[in-house]
């Protein structure tokens, strides 16, 4: 018989060298790689992407301990390198500078502030600079109370470097990730799942590249969540409702959830979580609220439902029912309609799910998130990370071939004009609607009591 011992050693050592070369293609394609690049950035994916799912298929064979190490040098690393697939971040030091100096971003726009500015002032090529970089500086601000105050640590220890203000934001949304790392396999084990699982996060080239790499604070929000659950597991309900609050205030994405939360908890324990929920938020929004920058923010949040567009699925099919009825884009009146119709088709589970158990309750969270984004007119590759934690504890693995798959739609990137190629966005959906068919199939998911 072989030596199993043996093999087993080898096969650390070989998972090590592995680690290590995934490493350096993550951090070589981070830095050379830019995201007008299609052909490139494909190749590097599919490569990091083979490693990723060899990893995933022999998991058993890797200590968690190596998966910590590899989670937090992969993300703490990423954070030293320049973004290259968002130019998101700028806005976030162009934020944080405005509320150092003592002024409010959501009052005015980068065009207009830069404009009424003295060329006089010692932040005016500092910030000249900056509102360069910055893409629709012509709308205001669309960021939550937690984020701003990240960009505001990030303008104030960074000064005038554009790059040192970078990397506090990439290194606190690292960390942020790291703590989500670190929750999920609490939560993995809690649940009796695999915790080797937590590889499909961990490890996960596009959470690293998007979280960390790019600055997005998707896993910052999901971080919060995780904690949140951790503690609902634990039955300290009112401090879970704190840290839901905190991920509303990072994204806003959390408030959708907390119907499903009721449902969970019961009637009066989940409307007590909910109130102490939307307190803390309200509480974080009150400086918005008080120097009517509000307004601001919600003209931000209309468009995005009203002018932004990508990547979307439903949507495109209802815009091109709009060209041939109307004449022109109708995004105005079909985004809202197509978030009403979620909302809907919501309250109809909302009232028939009367009680779930956890399980159902991480299923159902799962599925509501999907369906916003089949319905929604925008979906970048990192919003789909929010779906990650709860396809984790709920064992659906579609949200994972969704967030691999999704990486082709940076193909508008590299097109004159952004224009989208849709056989790619239409392969995406179909890809994706055929493994969550399947997925929710097999457990035999209804929608009825």
């Amino acid at each position: 018989m072989p030596d199993v011992t043996f093999f087993h050693k080898n096969y650390a050592k070989f998972c090590s060298i592995l680690i290590v070369f995934f490493a350096v293609t993550l951090f070589v394609g981070q830095y050379f790689i830019e995201r007008k690049d299609f052909n490139y950035l494909i190749g590097w994916q599919l490569l990091l992407h083979v490693i990723f799912i060899f990893f995933y298929f022999t998991r058993k064979y890797i200590s968690l301990q190596q998966f910590f190490f590899a989670a937090i040098l992969l993300r703490f690393a990423s954070a030293f390198i320049m973004p290259s697939l968002s130019d998101d971040v700028y806005r976030f030091i162009w934020d944080g500078q405005l509320i150092v100096n003592g002024q409010n971003p959501l009052l005015t726009t980068p065009d207009n502030y830069l404009s009424a500015l003295s060329n006089s002032n010692e932040k005016y090529l500092y910030l000249k600079e900056l509102h360069s970089l910055i893409n629709h500086p012509q709308f205001y601000t669309c960021y939550p109370p937690l984020m701003q105050g990240v960009f505001t640590v990030a303008a104030f220890f960074g000064g005038s470097s554009i790059f040192i203000s970078i990397v506090i934001i990439k290194l606190i949304v690292a960390l942020s990730d790291c703590v989500a790392v670190y929750f999920i396999v609490k939560i993995l084990k809690k649940i009796n799942a695999d915790v080797k699982l937590v590889v499909l996060y961990a490890l996960n080239p596009l959470v690293i590249i998007e979280g960390a790499g790019n600055a997005h604070f998707e896993v910052m929000q999901v971080a919060l969540l995780v904690i949140s659950i951790y503690l609902i597991l634990q039955y300290q309900y009112n401090i879970a409702a704190v840290f839901w609050g905190l991920a509303i205030v990072t994204k806003l994405l959390p408030l959708l959830l907390l119907p499903l939360i009721v449902r969970l908890l019961g009637f009066k324990k989940g409307i007590l979580f909910s109130l102490i929920t939307v307190a803390v938020s309200v509480l974080l929004f009150l400086p918005f609220i008080a120097t009517g920058s509000i307004n601001g923010f919600a003209k931000s949040l209309n468009l995005y439902f009203q002018n932004f567009e990508y990547n979307a699925s439903i949507y495109y099919i209802a815009r091109e029912v709009g060209w041939w009825f109307k004449g022109y884009n109708y995004i105005s009146f079909i985004g809202p309609f197509l978030m009403l119709i979620f909302l809907l088709i919501y309250a109809a589970i909302f009232f028939v799910k009367r009680k779930l158990s956890f399980n159902k309750f991480t299923l159902y969270s799962l599925i509501i998130l999907s369906l916003y984004y089949f319905f929604a007119t925008t979906v970048h590759p990192w919003y789909i990370i929010n779906l990650l934690p709860f396809a984790l504890m709920a064992n659906k693995k579609y949200a994972f071939v969704w967030m691999g798959i999704a990486f082709l739609s940076y193909n508008a990137y590299g097109n004159i004009n952004f224009n989208e190629n849709y056989w790619l966005v239409g392969l995406e959906y179909l890809v994706v609607v055929t493994a969550m068919f399947f997925s929710l199939k097999k457990d035999k998911v209804t929608f009825s009591e």
